[in-house]
């Protein structure tokens, strides 16, 4: 072989190799060298179309000019058969990453879908919830005894709880951000924090803001400072002693778990009614019970709908509590 061919071989990342008549593969290239070796034992790399899975009848196909697949260890390559210099070549390609892209659009399509059937059921859901505070309502004056009385108003203010939430929900389910854009993460937590400052002194609390790094983060502004300061009330409702608001960029793993540079804001306060905070943080890490907490000291429908759209925008929402140290933290996807 020419050294110039033997040089655009190298430099081929396809496989390629002699076919010979029944089915043993010599390789021309490193790569396809490569693909032997990922298919054969611990002994020695595979030899021929069985040692890569080639059925007979995909054999034919493949000798017919038309494109197999094979897969293995949750890798794929594309094999292909051509006629040239009066021999049959295989070529080989991986085709791995393409079909995990594939993969990908197709999930994200199924997202998409099961997300505007969500939403759909959700505003159905939520007009049931309203004409139970109708019939509620209607009833109210006609009841008699304090008992059921006091029965039909729980079961107003409970639904009216559960219809707020959902018509968060579904406005969140139906459309995109309003305004998603690169933000400096320091001007929201400043925002927030300015925005909590009176909640937090009415309870005799002043916050201590830290120095946030310089990064940017990709949300709408406004939900996000709406976010932290449901998160500041939250904690104020918890009677804290303290606040201190600290920002970092970390390494942290989500989602695949693999670890991604991340911004993370935490409110750290010592409170007096540790109960109250554990409660939030359970009904965060996804515990029962949301939908009849909203409303109670400390889970309002704000932060409850806070923690979904933070988990919408590939971010999170964690309650944690130690001792009588209470925990909110948020993260976001840092930009470079």
């Amino acid at each position: 072989m020419p050294p110039a061919s033997a040089e655009l071989l190298a430099a081929l990342d396809e496989g390629v190799g002699l076919l010979a008549a029944d089915g043993g593969i010599v390789a021309s290239n490193a790569a396809m060298r490569g693909v032997l070796a990922a298919w054969g034992g611990t002994d020695a790399p595979a030899a021929d179309l069985r040692g890569l899975a080639v059925a007979a009848d995909d054999e034919a196909r493949l000798r017919a000019g038309e494109a197999i697949e094979v897969a293995r260890g949750g890798q794929q390559w594309r094999l292909r058969c051509r006629a040239a210099d009066g021999a049959n070549w295989l070529i080989v390609d991986e085709t791995t990453a393409a079909h995990r892209a594939a993969s990908a659009v197709a999930e994200l399509a199924r997202l998409r879908l099961l997300g505007r059937s969500a939403g759909a059921l959700v505003h159905d859901f939520n007009n049931m919830l309203n004409a139970a505070i109708g019939l509620a309502t209607t009833l109210r004056p006609l009841a008699v005894d304090p008992a059921d009385a006091q029965l039909l108003q729980d079961m107003t203010v409970g639904t009216q709880r559960g219809a707020q939430l959902l018509r968060s929900v579904a406005r969140m389910l139906a459309r995109s951000p309003r305004e998603r854009r690169r933000t400096k993460l320091a001007s929201v937590v400043a925002d927030a924090v300015a925005l909590a400052g009176k909640a937090l002194l009415q309870r005799g609390v002043e916050p201590t803001l830290m120095e946030v790094p310089e990064v940017e983060i990709h949300v709408d502004p406004t939900e996000c400072v709406q976010a932290i300061w449901h998160g500041l009330a939250a904690v104020a409702d918890a009677s804290p002693r303290s606040l201190r608001v600290d920002a970092e960029v970390a390494m942290i793993a989500r989602g695949d778990g693999r670890p991604r540079r991340c911004a993370r804001v935490r409110l750290v306060a010592p409170v007096a009614e540790p109960a109250v905070a554990v409660g939030i943080a359970r009904l965060l890490d996804g515990g029962g019970g949301l939908l009849g907490a909203i409303g109670s000291p400390g889970m309002s429908a704000g932060l409850a709908v806070t923690c979904f759209a933070q988990r919408r925008l590939g971010g999170d929402l964690i309650g944690d509590v130690v001792g009588d140290d209470f925990t909110l933290t948020y993260l976001w996807p840092a930009l470079a």
